[in-house]
């Protein structure tokens, strides 16, 4: 087996992409490996890539010349997920759709292009539900600030939306999983490293309406009808911490 390993970004699974092709690997052949990954043993080839934007862009003319703008996306969204095959199912992808073309987007029974696709719609999934549970503190300094811990990468998916929402609003997004985060200032959106925050101050208004939404989801509930398995089916519990119902410690 030959292992390609990559520096764990998007370019340089990319230029990996292009040197296997360039290489006319086959699939079943060869991996494509985030070298974070990567356990070395004594029976594989290690061919290392070094990223190179011009053949990682190359690369992206391709998949959207010939498999459009969804080809792409799925190719992108799927990165996201931080799957540790995401190189090779990438590649077995890419052999199998540049025989099909466009058409195989859809060919879901080959499961190259369905392990693909699997991937590419549990990021879109969990983005879409996250984009309706982030909850914003306002902090005493006025920027809203919120936490979450997603399971893909899927910082940068969030920014769009919170941007044009809250357009006059200065805010941060804090994946404190990845220690990263989107921060707003009113008219660009800047990724940036971020570690864990300690002793946030809420402003006097964050608090008043924490305590009132906390008095009014005690009061509406029905002890009786409590049914924790079917809130964690609407709402996996992971999640639960980030919600005001259940209090955050590091805001005082």
């Amino acid at each position: 087996m030959k292992d390609y390993l990559y520096d764990g970004s998007f370019e340089g699974a990319l230029t990996g992409i292009y040197q296997m092709f360039n290489d006319r690997v086959k699939a079943g052949e060869a991996r494509l490996v985030s070298a974070a990954f990567y356990q070395r043993d004594c029976f594989s080839i290690v061919t290392e890539v070094e990223t190179d934007p011009s053949k990682a862009e190359k690369v992206t003319k391709w998949l959207l010349e010939e498999f459009g703008e969804i080809g792409f996306r799925r190719a992108a969204y799927a990165y996201l997920s931080d799957d540790e095959q995401y190189g090779t199912y990438l590649f077995c992808f890419l052999k199998k759709m540049n025989r099909l073309g466009e058409k195989g987007l859809d060919f879901f029974a080959d499961q190259d292009i369905n392990k693909i696709y699997k991937i590419y719609n549990k990021v879109c999934r969990e983005s879409h539900l996250l984009l309706g549970l982030i909850r914003f503190v306002e902090l005493q300094s006025g920027i809203l600030y919120a936490t979450f811990e997603p399971t893909a990468n899927i910082l940068t998916l969030m920014t769009g939306h919170f941007k044009e929402r809250l357009s006059n609003q200065i805010w941060v997004i804090h994946d404190t999983k990845r220690k990263m985060a989107a921060f707003y200032d009113g008219k660009e959106v800047y990724i940036r490293p971020l570690d864990g925050l300690e002793d946030l101050k809420l402003s006097s208004s964050e608090k008043a309406y924490q305590d009132m939404w906390k008095t009014y989801f005690k009061r509406i509930a029905i002890e009786h009808r409590n049914n924790p398995r079917q809130q964690m089916h609407m709402m996996p519990k992971k999640y639960w911490k980030f919600l005001v119902e259940k209090p955050q410690e590091k805001f005082k």
